[in-house]
């Protein structure tokens, strides 16, 4: 608060003597109507600083003031000398309450009752205030408002800012200069004394530098300060009841910044009032509180700044602002189909677009949230909408902090360097890389990158420039304001800088081509690039309908791709090319030869471990130590499918074409106008996956710290189809196998079988079997296994 009554002070002793003398020459002529508003201006615009800042007193005598001369301007009073003198002393009455203020001091004792009485028309001529203090009796000023009228106040003064710029431009020269001077210093061998001054005259210049740049910041606090008295006004004007809330106002802008941001933000404020925040009634029948709430909050990260404004209104009616634009030619039934409700919010942002259901003297003309996006992204900044019937909307504005020093990457284009704001680029890719393929449509060039095709801007054409072709160059990726991407075609990227911006003639600037000029380490000139206004110029505009257009393809493109089948190309040893869907194909493998079994009914191959049979061996003749094979599986099994080598991986869009009979080939599909056969790989599992065991698992418990059981006895009760588990494994069995005499206690499971010692001691069923009778052993597994199934 103290820096806002600095420089209320300051502001008006400034006002102070140019309406004096506007007084004066309004005295000789009356009639002149453009001194009386310079003067209505000034007593308006001190009675509105008041309300910020509890000065009762002298709000009360602009107020008087103001009235006063609002009669004269409506033709209801002649200014006389009576008025004019009572006038005069109003200005010398605020400017000893003003020295007083900067001062440190009360203010002057006494009533301005003498000055007022004046005003009204009821006493003569104002004597001198020390007369009127020492002939009337002073009137104590309230206690609660000393405090706040006698608070002493930190010195300053107004400096143009031009002024300011010219100290920046005059300290970055001097930066340049220890820079040049710097890198002599690194390749002579001078006196270690010499460079030490020398580093701390690089210290001094570094903190100069910082200091003269916050020169031109300035607290957010001198923009949030005359939005409570907006809010308050608007809303009464509309029968609301509206809270502002306002934190952040400590974070620092630019004072450009400040300047430019303060239109869109009071229009946003004017938005939300008007279309979002309800009437009152309204309010209460939906179950909200009566007083709606704004809320302001802004938040410094790095270089950037966000400004984030909440209302607990309505919302945006999307259907209504929908209509609107599809009423405006916008967008059409097509693009809405497939328009997600985030797209369909930005249309907010369009020219001639708006919510309101009548047009009033606030809004609803479609005028100004265009204009405010345009202000935004022209300072380098974004603005994003978010909302939700019934419950607000939000709005998000992310601003950088100083418009002066930018970083940048400098780019060289023929002969010339240029730079370019970082916050636009996302990736720097050399044109020769193997990830890039360009192609021509119409007039433009397209470059595809990550699987989607930008339009490629060619500096050198756009700045009339000679240049490398697009070919044989760097190019950076931009991403403009909007979100959309594009590529920006340089000779080559040359390095990171940061890069103390000064303004261009306005002959240059309104080209839309460049933002700013700076100077680089060795002197030479640098011109920034205006990205967006390139990227406009080369008809990449970044309105919504525009987006929406590249949306609907590009959810047509999905929905194509949707229906298109993923299948894998390759050539069988018989040198046929065949195709496999995808989806069967879980891996592809290269196997040592001695993996492979050819016998007479059957073939398998060993991988990883697992035995997989193989189909496609009929003819096979392996000469190479390693062969490929695909690996098919059904989700349960697998199948191995001896090839000669994958081809690619393609998308089948043409239908396929059936065979009559059930076999290998599923159908032929046309491929790069060639018939191509199609795997069947439900036959294939069908006549080659059988092979594997059923699917129902089935354990046999046993004692394995016997090594007979575990050497002997496991192998064979497992290649019968059995998991094998430990005797004090807490899982279920189907089936235990039990020595005789071997354990202490039984072991636990649905069904025993008991191994004897002795060919006569057993019985010969299948629950009682000699040990080493391999056929009844097998028998009597194979048999329990299938009564369970």
């Amino acid at each position: 608060m103290d820096d806002l009554l600095a420089e209320f002070i300051a502001e008006t002793h400034d006002m102070l003597g140019a309406v004096q003398e506007t007084l004066v020459s309004w005295e000789a002529n009356p009639s002149d109507s453009e001194k009386l508003d310079i003067i209505f201006r000034f007593v308006h615009t001190v009675k509105g600083n008041c309300g910020f800042f509890d000065l009762p007193r002298l709000a009360a005598l602009s107020h008087a003031a103001e009235t006063s001369l609002a009669e004269v301007r409506a033709g209801n009073r002649q200014p006389d000398k009576p008025f004019i003198d009572a006038i005069l002393a109003v200005i010398d009455r605020i400017d000893e309450m003003v020295s007083a203020l900067e001062a440190g001091e009360d203010l002057p004792s006494g009533s301005d009752d003498d000055v007022l009485a004046a005003l009204d028309g009821s006493a003569g001529s104002v004597e001198q205030p020390e007369t009127a203090q020492s002939e009337t009796p002073s009137a104590p000023e309230p206690e609660a408002a000393k405090p706040t009228e006698t608070t002493q106040v930190a010195r300053s003064i107004r400096l143009p800012v031009t002024l300011l710029d010219r100290v920046m431009a005059e300290i970055s020269d001097v930066v340049l200069v220890r820079n040049e001077l710097g890198r002599h210093i690194r390749k002579a061998d001078l006196d270690p004394a010499l460079v030490s001054t020398f580093d701390r005259l690089t210290g001094i210049i570094n903190d100069l530098r910082e200091d003269v740049s916050q020169m031109r910041m300035h607290r957010l606090d001198h923009l949030y300060a005359p939005l409570p008295r907006l809010v308050r006004d608007l809303s009464h004007d509309l029968g609301k009841k509206v809270a502002l809330e306002v934190d952040g106002g400590q974070v620092e802008l630019d004072r450009e910044i400040i300047e430019l941001i303060r239109d869109p933000i009071v229009h946003i404020l004017r938005n939300a009032i008007d279309h979002g925040i309800e009437a009152p009634e309204v309010r209460l029948t939906n179950q909200k509180p009566e007083t709606g709430t704004i809320s302001i909050n802004t938040r410094q990260t790095g270089n950037h700044v966000a400004i984030i404004i909440d209302d607990d209104g309505a919302g945006i009616n999307v259907d209504r602002l929908v209509k609107r634009a599809k009423d405006a030619g916008i967008v059409t039934d097509e693009e809405l189909q497939v328009m997600s409700g985030a797209h369909k919010l930005e249309l907010i942002f369009e020219p001639g677009i708006s919510t309101a259901a009548e047009v009033t003297s606030i809004s609803g003309r479609g005028v100004g949230m265009d204009v405010a996006r345009a202000n935004i992204e022209r300072l380098g900044g974004t603005i994003a909408i978010r909302s939700e019937e019934g419950e607000g909307t939000r709005l998000i504005i992310s601003l950088p902090a100083t418009l002066s020093i930018v970083p940048s990457l400098t780019v060289q284009v023929g002969d010339h360097r240029f730079g370019v704001p970082r916050s636009y680029a996302e990736e720097i890719v050399s044109s020769r890389s193997d990830r890039l393929s360009f192609c021509d449509a119409g007039d433009s060039k397209l470059v595809e990158f990550r699987g989607k095709k930008l339009r490629c801007i060619r500096l050198a054409d756009v700045l009339g420039i000679a240049g490398d072709d697009t070919t044989q160059c760097d190019l950076l990726i931009a991403k403009l304001a909007s979100g959309d991407l594009c590529a920006l075609a340089v000779d080559k990227v040359l390095d990171h800088e940061e890069l103390v911006v000064k303004p261009l003639a306005d002959a240059i600037m309104s080209c839309n081509l460049y933002t700013g000029a700076s100077l680089l380490d060795d002197g030479s000139l640098v011109l920034m690039l205006h990205v967006t206004g390139i990227a406009m110029q080369e008809g990449l505009h970044t309105d919504v309908a525009r987006k929406k257009r590249s949306y609907v393809q590009e959810q047509a493109s999905k929905a194509a791709d949707k229906l298109a089948i993923p299948a894998v190309l390759f050539s069988t040893l018989e040198g046929t090319a065949q195709l496999v869907r995808m989806d069967s194909v879980t891996r592809i493998a290269k196997v040592d030869r001695t993996a492979f079994r050819f016998g007479e009914a059957s073939a398998q191959v060993v991988i990883n471990g697992d035995i997989v049979p193989l189909y496609g061996s009929e003819s096979a003749h392996l000469c190479a130590d390693k062969a490929n094979v695909l690996l098919l599986g059904d989700g349960k099994r697998e199948i191995a499918y001896l090839i000669d080598k994958v081809l690619d991986t393609v998308r089948l869009t043409n239908e396929i074409m059936p065979e009559s009979q059930a076999g290998l080939v599923e159908g032929v599909v046309l491929l790069d106008g060639m018939a191509t056969e199609v795997v069947d790989c439900h036959w294939l599992f069908a006549n080659y996956g059988t092979q594997q065991t059923d699917d129902t698992v089935r354990t046999c418990r046993m004692d394995l710290t016997d090594q007979w059981v575990r050497s002997i006895l496991r192998p064979l009760v497992e290649s019968a189809g059995y998991k094998v588990i430990d005797g004090d494994a807490s899982e279920d069995a189907d089936l235990a196998i039990m020595l005789e005499g071997g354990e202490s206690a039984p072991l636990q499971a649905a069904e025993i079988i008991t191994l004897m010692s002795a060919e006569a001691e057993a019985e010969g069923g299948p629950d009682s079997i000699y040990r080493y009778d391999r056929d009844g052993l097998i028998a009597a597994l194979q048999s329990k296994k299938r009564a369970s199934v």
